[in-house]
């Protein structure tokens, strides 16, 4: 059991940094592809701005001869801007948010919504008033409606013959461009009239615990003067032919038995994989389907073994001969050839140990040995009759 948990937990710890791992690639990779566009967007202005300096000076040296800049795939199009500049994926550091939200209670509990009405502080639109219709919150900008327009280019690859070369768009603005406008009543001379809320401040923090959503109110702070939050519009839906009614959702069509699995087989192979491995019981197509490509595997490698070369073939040829053949067999010259080498290599053998001792004797002697010695030596040994009787016992 021990050694069935350390494998488990070496599992797990094993998964975590894969996993810590992938995030770490795509969180790099995302990085350089903000990099990327935010550089090139950097380019872009660049470009333009060097562009609109070089018309100033042609316009200020040559005059009535400048280059035109109304004609062309940009005609009615001076001004605009490049569709790059539209709209930026570059990321906003946590101190940047919290700096463009301090007036409104920071980035986490921001104190402004969709439906609030707001002023430009900043910028050549100043002074005007105009309703927050979009709020992103990870950049810390807002969309106003009505405010800081500009002039988009189109290309002329995406627009139709009859589409003007620009169209008039809303550009985000930054959360520290914008102060919140709400009527206040005056308490000494009882009237009611718009302020300008330059700073905010959120209480009474409220938890959900089963959503986990927070509510909080905003307050104006030496005031002590709390702001409602805008009233949210209900959508309005509208009733289509194409959707499902409720009692139609709530209607039970499927009952478990013990005789059916507890879910419809359609949900379990969106669980797990109408074709899986692990899967104990498939349809009988689909074994059918995997006989079938099997088969085919093996008709194929047959089809490999029949197709070879000449040299394969005249290899095989050879084989099949010698198989044919059999077994060679020793004829009688060459068992009385094998005999002779047999005898040859028993009296090499025996006379071994005769001549290792003759050299033993011839330099124990002074290194003389007679001729008698030499010839009692390399003398064959007398042939001995063996019996073909055995002995009498005693």
């Amino acid at each position: 059991m021990q050694k069935i948990l350390r494998r488990v937990a070496t599992a797990e710890r094993v998964a975590a940094k894969r996993a810590k791992a992938k995030d770490l690639k795509w969180f790099k990779k995302g990085r350089k592809e903000q990099s990327a566009e935010t550089q090139q967007q950097q380019q872009v202005v660049r470009s333009e701005l060097r562009a609109a300096k070089q018309a100033i000076k042609d316009d200020w040296e040559l005059g009535p001869l400048a280059p035109r800049l109304d004609v062309g795939n940009w005609a009615g199009a001076k001004g605009a801007i490049h569709e790059s500049r539209f709209a930026s994926n570059a990321r906003v550091s946590l101190a940047m948010r919290n700096r463009r939200c301090r007036w409104a209670g920071g980035a986490y509990n921001l104190n402004l919504a969709v439906g609030d009405r707001v002023v430009l502080v900043d910028g050549p639109e100043k002074g005007q008033i105009g309703n927050i219709s979009r709020i992103d919150e990870v950049k810390a900008e807002v969309m106003v409606k009505g405010l800081n327009k500009s002039n988009i280019r189109l290309q002329p690859q995406i627009r139709l013959p009859d589409d003007p070369p620009v169209f008039n768009v809303e550009l985000p603005l930054p959360i520290s461009a914008i102060r919140l406008v709400h009527p206040i009543k005056d308490a000494a001379t009882g009237a009611t009239r718009d302020v300008v809320v330059n700073q905010l401040v959120h209480g009474s923090i409220i938890s959900d615990r089963v959503t986990g959503e927070k509510r909080w109110s905003r307050i104006v702070p030496g005031l002590n003067v709390e702001i409602p939050w805008p009233e949210k519009q209900e959508p309005d839906l509208k009733d289509h032919k194409c959707d499902t009614l409720r009692l139609e959702v709530e209607n039970k069509t499927f009952v478990p038995t013990l005789l059916r699995p507890p879910m419809p087989e359609s949900v379990i192979d969106e669980l797990r994989h109408r074709y899986s491995r692990f899967r104990t019981r498939h349809d009988p197509e689909y074994v059918a389907r995997l006989e079938a490509q099997e088969q085919e595997k093996q008709d194929r490698r047959k089809l490999m073994d029949g197709m070879r070369t000449p040299l394969q073939e005249y290899h095989r040829a050879e084989r099949d001969r010698k198989k044919k053949k059999g077994k060679p067999r020793l004829s009688v010259e060459m068992l009385e050839r094998i005999g002779e080498v047999m005898a040859k290599n028993m009296e090499r053998t025996r006379n071994a140990p005769g001549l290792s001792g003759a050299g033993a004797l011839g330099s124990s002697s002074g290194g003389s040995v007679s001729t008698t010695a030499k010839a009692a030596i390399t003398a064959p040994a007398p042939e001995v009759e063996t019996p073909t009787q055995p002995p009498p016992s005693t």
